[in-house]
């Protein structure tokens, strides 16, 4: 039976393609979108913490993790990369209790545990299952967003209404384009597709889906800075400046001592 399944298997762990209402970042429409959109600011934003899910159940802490990184909040030290700070899929969970890794291992995220997650981690967060919203506010509140400086949106949506494989997924939207009244989805499923734009429609139906852990409909995120919150720990120049000196120093009395101890040896090598 094993031998039947695993050519299936090997096919379905390659990179899908993408299906025809979809349109690929990369390819010649995608980046004119992408170039036309006037709701992008979230792209720029992302494209520089963009992030491949470690499990494939952490696509909602995958995506937390690039919203975080990307915003103006101060985060946690990165183990093995100390003293330097950053959002990890690991430390992302240290000021989340009662959620855990092994927890969401076992299932991945809902609506609420998501917006739980972020606003544990200083920022502010509101949960709209779709069954409380609609297509035209969620297009409204999801461009809005995506114009506007430290905004953004994560969407819980499942695969198959939007003509992909399958299975329930978390990823952020970077950019709207109006004329085409498309989402441009950043997919932290790096190994299964790339980023596309998406009808709002389409996206819609898949976050109308109901989500069979909290027998509630998907639904998306909105993300904000959190009044009062700690901000970033920034380096100040002064401090890079003082640190080159202070190098600068030491390799000069290194140098010293070095030429100093040779001057001394061959003044012993004459004497003798």
């Amino acid at each position: 039976m094993l031998a039947l399944v695993a050519p299936l298997l090997a096919l379905l762990a390659q990179l899908q393609p993408l299906p025809p209402q979809l349109v690929a970042l990369d390819s010649d429409e995608g980046q004119k979108l992408l170039l036309e959109s006037t709701a992008r600011r979230s792209y720029f934003a992302l494209a520089g913490t963009f992030l491949t899910q470690k499990t494939q159940s952490f696509c909602g802490v995958a995506s937390s993790v690039m919203v975080l990184n990307s915003m103006p909040v101060q985060a946690p030290i990165a183990a093995g990369y100390a003293p330097f700070r950053g959002f990890t899929e690991d430390n992302i969970f240290d000021a989340a209790a009662p959620l855990t890794p092994q927890f969401v291992a076992n299932g991945g995220l809902t609506l609420e545990q998501l917006q739980s997650l972020l606003t544990a981690n200083q920022v502010q967060a509101r949960a709209r299952p779709a069954s409380e919203s609609s297509l035209e506010a969620f297009r409204a509140e999801a461009s809005a967003a995506l114009a506007a400086p430290a905004r953004h949106v994560l969407i819980d949506f499942y695969r198959s209404e939007l003509g992909q494989d399958f299975g329930a997924h978390w990823s952020p939207l970077a950019a709207y384009h109006a004329g085409a009244d498309r989402f441009l989805v950043l997919d932290v499923a790096r190994f299964r597709y790339p980023p596309y734009w998406a009808r709002a429609g389409d996206l819609w139906k898949a976050m109308a889906t109901r989500d069979l852990d909290s027998g509630k409909t998907r639904g998306y995120v909105l993300v904000s800075p959190l009044a009062g919150a700690p901000g970033r720990t920034a380096v100040p120049l002064v401090q890079h400046r003082l640190l080159r000196l202070a190098m600068g120093a030491g390799l000069l009395i290194f140098a010293a001592g070095a030429l100093a101890g040779a001057l001394v040896m061959r003044w012993r090598a004459r004497r003798r």
